[in-house]
């Protein structure tokens, strides 16, 4: 008969246990399939308990969603935002490590005066003696300026600048535009200050962190003007900002 009442559409139908259906959702893998057969073999052994089969009477649906493939390997969706792990003020600046010899030369604070014209500059990474891959300040106590950079633990690099002007030598390895000055001025070694300007953080899409890091000192040699005779920098490169 086709005389159906128009209350009948209308009124909400109650789903009963034969209706309702497990969905069994997962991501789609070449494992997939097997997953199913497992599941589907060792059922009846839900089925067959005698106080929870009766929620096992049908089979489940098995659902899919898209899997991981090798594009969402090579390429994923840059979408991942930085969680922050310590909600205070971040400090910045350079710290001291409390471990090594070059703790006691930190310029300390979290900003530095530009060695020629006095005014403040702001410092934003965070970094200690440990810190690799930077870009950092020397000053002289005849308040000139040298800009470098290293991969390595700064306080090695700090190290070895202390050495060159203790064993300076005309015309060797020690002779560094840093320890040539400090010869020629008679200033001590243990009277270099220093502190880090910035950090080369990894990208996580990958790329050439090295040439970062150079670019980086080369920002920092024009920003602070410590190219000889302003300051002791000798030279200053184009090349990491070029495609070579």
């Amino acid at each position: 008969s086709l005389d159906i009442k128009q209350e009948s559409f209308m009124s909400k139908k109650v789903k009963t246990g034969k209706d309702q259906k497990l969905n069994f959702v997962s991501k789609f893998s070449h494992h997939s399939s097997k997953m199913e057969q497992t599941i589907k073999k060792y059922w009846p052994l839900l089925q067959a308990d005698k106080q929870f089969g009766h929620l096992f009477a049908q089979l489940p649906l098995f659902c899919y969603k898209k899997g991981q493939s090798i594009k969402d390997i090579l390429c994923p969706s840059d979408t991942r935002l930085h969680k922050p792990k310590f909600f205070g003020k971040p400090k910045t600046g350079t710290f001291p490590c409390l471990g090594c010899n070059c703790c006691s030369s930190i310029i300390k604070g979290n900003t530095i005066n530009h060695p020629t014209k006095g005014y403040e500059i702001k410092i934003k990474t965070y970094a200690t003696c440990n810190t690799t891959h930077v870009v950092y300040l020397l000053k002289c106590p005849c308040g000139l300026g040298y800009v470098g950079q290293t991969k390595r633990e700064i306080k090695i690099r700090i190290q070895e600048h202390r050495g060159n002007i203790r064993n300076y030598k005309m015309n060797t390895q020690t002779d560094t535009p840093v320890s040539r000055h400090f010869v020629e001025c008679k200033h001590n070694p243990m009277q270099l200050k220093w502190c880090i300007l910035d950090e080369a953080l990894p990208d996580r899409r990958g790329g050439n962190r090295l040439k970062k890091l150079l670019q980086l000192e080369g920002k920092w040699i024009k920003k602070l003007n410590t190219l000889t005779p302003d300051g002791i920098n000798d030279s200053w490169s184009l090349k990491p900002y070029l495609g070579c």
